[in-house]
């Protein structure tokens, strides 16, 4: 890596995206350069916050800035696309927030538009850089869960934090946000929720081969939390996938169900072991010790990571990002095929 080079880096979107202008600022190979947002007073409270040289509120006037590498794109998954494609086109690396598009038709065209242009397209699918998932991926691929047959994926919310269609923001309500609720905008529990729980099992079993997947969709809960119209999205979804190497990956997403608090967890079945990833928690080992079962609770020593720090660290050091593109796309192939057998199913 190029030690005298650092990033020039743009956020589209200041919603999602402030968490992702925070970490470029602290990063010490980027510069962020640039914000766009169509909340023009928000954007100006966010430009003085980060001390931000250029501000837009249309992102084709900010691609097109000549001294701008790459921008992080924070926007409803509806637009994911026709923002990669502008960004590409004027020869910018893209990191993308998740799910990565509407469908898995959208993410091929997004992966070609960036083999094309030569660049960079990372997904931002966080969860995959805790120190729990890190461990548990090394510890899998020095073989000792043996063949991974099973996993199972989770990511369930207690009723009474389902999301608002408003946000309370220091330049005034942010009246925007109800696309989390709104299917034909990308909103939902499964894409989500569901795209970082899918990602994290999958990077663990080593990304296998889909088969086929079911499942069902459910709006049961999601217009007491926005009373705002539309809120026809998926407030909870389960899923079964099967790959064409024999293994199986339980799924499921909810914003709201009769439970007394949040479970995000992975578990992952071998032939020689098991592992439990519970976020928030130690994780725990399953196997034999001289012919007895035993559980672990290993010690970890990965730091804390992010996608932002990949994604800048990928372009300067010339090399594909942890999270890329296919990984993305074979995450919206699954919720693809448990939107088609749902009545609440994507357009």
């Amino acid at each position: 890596m190029d030690n005298q080079r650092r990033l020039r880096v743009g956020v589209i979107g200041l919603n999602m995206g402030q968490w992702h202008a925070e970490t470029y600022k602290n990063l010490p190979n980027a510069d962020l350069v640039a914000v766009c947002d169509k909340d023009a007073g928000w954007l100006e409270h966010c430009r003085t916050k980060w001390d931000v040289p250029n501000t837009f509120t249309d992102y084709r006037e900010m691609v097109a800035m000549p001294d701008l590498d790459a921008v992080s794109v924070a926007l409803p998954t509806f637009l994911h696309l026709s923002v990669a494609l502008a960004a590409f086109e004027q020869g910018k690396h893209v990191l993308m927030e998740k799910p990565m598009a509407m469908n898995a038709t959208e993410g091929e065209q997004m992966a070609e538009a960036a083999r094309s242009a030569g660049k960079t397209l990372m997904i931002s699918l966080n969860q995959r850089f805790d120190p729990d998932v890190q461990f548990l991926k090394r510890y899998i691929e020095e073989g000792n869960l043996g063949e991974i047959y099973c996993a199972r994926t989770l990511w369930r919310r207690p009723l009474g934090g389902l999301p608002a269609s408003t946000l309370d923001r220091p330049t005034g309500v942010y009246t925007g946000r109800n696309w989390f609720n709104e299917a034909a905008k990308g909103g939902g529990a499964l894409r989500d929720l569901g795209a970082h729980v899918i990602d994290v099992a999958m990077w663990l079993m080593g990304f296998p081969e889909l088969q086929d997947a079911v499942g069902r969709t459910y709006t049961k809960f999601i217009s007491e939390g926005a009373p705002a119209s539309p809120a026809d999205a998926d407030d909870h979804s389960v899923g079964f996938a099967r790959f064409t190497n024999g293994a199986s990956l339980q799924i499921e997403a909810s914003f709201g169900q009769h439970i007394d608090h949040d479970e995000l967890i992975t578990e992952v079945f071998g032939t020689k072991g098991g592992a439990l990833r519970w976020s928030g928690r130690p994780p725990k080992l399953y196997g034999q010790t001289g012919g007895a079962y035993s559980t672990t609770e290993p010690r970890l020593q990965e730091r804390k990571s992010g996608p932002q720090q990949e994604f800048v660290n990928s372009i300067l050091e010339g090399r594909p990002p942890l999270v890329r593109p296919e990984h993305g796309i074979a995450v919206t192939r699954i919720m693809d095929a448990i939107f088609a057998g749902s009545s609440t199913a994507s357009p």
